[in-house]
């Protein structure tokens, strides 16, 4: 399971050091720790404004305060997450309602 954080592209910088990079399909960059293999970032040229991390790259993830689950329809059958977020079956962009809130009951 992974978790991503989307972030503003002009919100972010990497405090130290550069991040190795390659293109993992057409139009789609994916960063990792040069020194250890970490994987830390994905972007995008269909969301050209977001920089997306890896929730485990980061320092405190506990600063970070979710707002939605998206790409639910892709979940493990055996993984529930018991908050009331709003689950969006793909993405949550371009006014998509959400499938439900909360866990399945």
């Amino acid at each position: 399971m992974t978790t991503w954080i989307s972030v503003p592209r002009s919100a972010f910088r990497f405090k130290q050091g550069a991040p190795r990079c390659f293109n993992s399909s057409p139009g789609v960059t994916r960063s990792f720790c040069g020194t250890c293999g970490s994987q830390l970032t994905y972007e995008s040229e269909r969301i050209p404004d977001e920089v997306h991390l890896y929730a485990a790259s980061l320092i405190n993830p506990l600063n970070v305060n979710p707002s939605r689950h998206v790409f639910v329809d892709e979940q493990l059958p055996w993984l529930e997450i018991a908050d009331r977020l709003p689950r969006f079956a793909k993405t949550s962009r371009g006014g998509v309602q959400p499938i439900r809130y909360g866990p399945i009951t």
